[in-house]
């Protein structure tokens, strides 16, 4: 994570190469992206992807500046999205477990992205380490909500249970359970 104003990145830039190379190349059924920090979901947290910040109302908001986060931080994200959405012959899977909550949703937009047509799939595989009241969202003041960047449909919302999930990947297809 950089700081940098035009050039800040969360990713360095050779990684971000990388990953969208690989993301690119047609010698695979299956690549599932795994990095620390979720797409989908915002908690306002400053290491995040999204500009959100919580509001005095509970909610996410962008009408307050979020102090210290970096636009470019966001490009970033649009960036591997769109790299995501485009790969040509994979599932565009992202899974991420930082927010301690389990979920799936499809990003159907990011900023002026479109991925209505081919939307990248992110999921939350729950955590270990939640308490039954709710660890992570007790700690934070909120719970995974979308991030008022993006468009998305919620098929399973965040639920903050201890818990683990299974993939199963063949080369047909890949279950999430």
């Amino acid at each position: 994570m950089t700081l940098n104003g035009a050039t800040a990145v969360l990713v360095v830039p050779e990684a971000e190469a990388w990953v969208k190379a690989r993301m690119a190349a047609r010698d695979t059924a299956h690549l599932v992206n795994a990095p620390s920090n979720p797409p989908g979901w915002s908690a306002g947290k400053l290491g995040e992807w999204y500009p959100d910040i919580l509001g005095t109302d509970g909610k996410l908001t962008v009408a307050t500046s979020k102090p210290y986060w970096q636009p470019e931080w966001l490009a970033q994200h649009d960036r591997l999205l769109a790299a995501m959405a485009a790969m040509p012959d994979c599932v565009p899977l992202v899974i991420t477990g930082d927010l301690h909550a389990t979920a799936e949703g499809r990003i159907l937009a990011s900023g002026n992205a479109d991925f209505s047509r081919r939307s990248v799939i992110a999921a939350l595989p729950s955590a270990f380490g939640t308490s039954a009241g709710g660890w992570a969202s007790d700690f934070r003041g909120v719970g995974p909500l979308v991030s008022n960047h993006l468009q998305m449909e919620e098929a399973v919302r965040p639920i903050e249970e201890n818990g683990f999930s299974l993939l199963d990947l063949t080369p047909e297809a890949i279950t999430i359970r």
